[in-house]
């Protein structure tokens, strides 16, 4: 299998200029998508991060714009379809698979990751991502997937609880050594420290053991 890794500009597509002119992040999924003589249209299912006033407020600012043809919202949990040019159809090919969610960060830029077994296929998106999105490569190679990551287990946390794992990732408590004390975590959330353990200890109680339960 290769597996192409591309960091792109969010400014110019349409979800990355919302991110960023709202100071959330999202992460997600192509599902599928259709075309017609005109144009392209995507579906695609995510999960925002960020402040609650400033997802409103991007989520307000999506249903205004035309590119939006269809948008459905449960709590952090997104589905959209949205119009796309004709021309970015070979990022859709359905001979291209998404090991890994796209990442669209509030910073200004995206992260694709997907695979093929075919590599022209991936050139093409190369091509166009370089193009088009100022796209550029962080990695391509052969390589064989361990697995492939789903936005399901974080959608299963409450908001709380997401929002002190989103700290404790971005802080650096899960690096080694760890840059943050759990400590100074519950002072950035604003809550005590008996409070943010019990929020950090619940997700992690959701995500790791839920993968080992349907084997």
């Amino acid at each position: 299998m290769w597996v192409l890794k591309l960091k792109l500009a969010a400014r110019s597509q349409l979800l990355g200029a919302l991110a960023i002119k709202h100071k959330v992040s999202m992460t997600g999924y192509p599902l599928s998508y259709y075309k017609d003589k005109e144009s392209l249209y995507l579906v695609a299912a995510g999960i925002l991060f960020g402040e609650e006033a400033r997802k409103k407020e991007l989520i307000k600012d999506a249903k205004k714009m035309k590119e939006v043809i269809e948008l459905e919202q449960n709590g952090d949990f997104v589905i959209t379809v949205t119009k796309q040019p004709l021309f970015s159809e070979p990022v859709y090919n359905p001979k291209i698979i998404r090991p890994r969610p796209v990442i669209i960060n509030k910073d200004g830029f995206h992260i694709w990751e997907l695979a093929s077994f075919d590599k022209k296929l991936l050139e093409q998106v190369l091509e166009f991502a370089g193009k088009y999105l100022d796209g550029k490569i962080l990695s391509f190679r052969q390589e064989k997937l361990s697995g492939i990551h789903f936005t399901k287990m974080v959608h299963d946390l409450t908001q709380k609880q997401k929002h002190a794992m989103e700290l404790a990732v971005n802080k650096g408590y899960y690096d080694y050594p760890k840059k943050i004390k759990m400590e100074d975590l519950a002072k950035v959330m604003k809550i005590s420290y008996a409070t943010y353990q019990a929020h950090l200890k619940k997700a992690e109680g959701k995500l790791i053991p839920s993968i080992f339960r349907e084997l």
